[in-house]
């Protein structure tokens, strides 16, 4: 488990380091896990890489989550619709859809990797500096966690 949470913080810290090189707009995620029973704390990052369509917006993030005797890893590929109809500045409000593979470890299990999908629900308040504040829900459809609720920090 040591291994695998050291390989992580290096991937976590390599991937900050690249996108902050490339000026991509990012930022620290933390909140809370719910999945078959398990409660866990999650803190990740996550990298907004722009538009791939008008208002759709590609947002990976990653995410570990520690509690209960398990390690949950997440790499989520979010997509989110952004309801700029709905919403003036400095609010956003978006929803969308993230594929996902996900990572159970225990002191039981060796590990275990499935691919996943969830819907989520976030809303957005950019600050007087420009970066952003975010407050995210996300439900698991298949094979990801239950429920989460996350709060992140964009520097742009």
């Amino acid at each position: 488990m040591l291994r695998t949470f050291s390989a992580l913080l290096i991937l976590l810290v390599l991937l900050t380091a690249t996108t902050t090189l490339a000026g991509t707009p990012l930022g620290p995620r933390v909140g809370y896990t719910s999945w078959d029973g398990i409660s866990q704390m999650h803190f990740g990052v996550h990298a907004k890489l722009g538009e791939l369509f008008p208002n759709v917006e590609m947002i990976p993030n990653l995410e570990m989550g520690f509690g209960d005797n398990f390690t949950i890893i997440t790499l989520n590929g979010d997509l989110a619709y952004q309801f700029t109809e709905l919403t003036t500045e400095p609010w956003g409000l978006y929803a969308g859809g993230s594929l996902s593979l996900n990572y159970l470890d225990n002191d039981i299990m060796d590990g275990d990797l499935d691919l996943g999908f969830s819907a989520l629900l976030g809303v957005t308040r950019k600050l007087g500096n420009q970066n952003e504040i975010l407050l995210e829900a996300r439900l698991g459809i298949l094979d990801s966690p239950d429920f989460k609720i996350t709060l992140g920090y964009t520097f742009f």
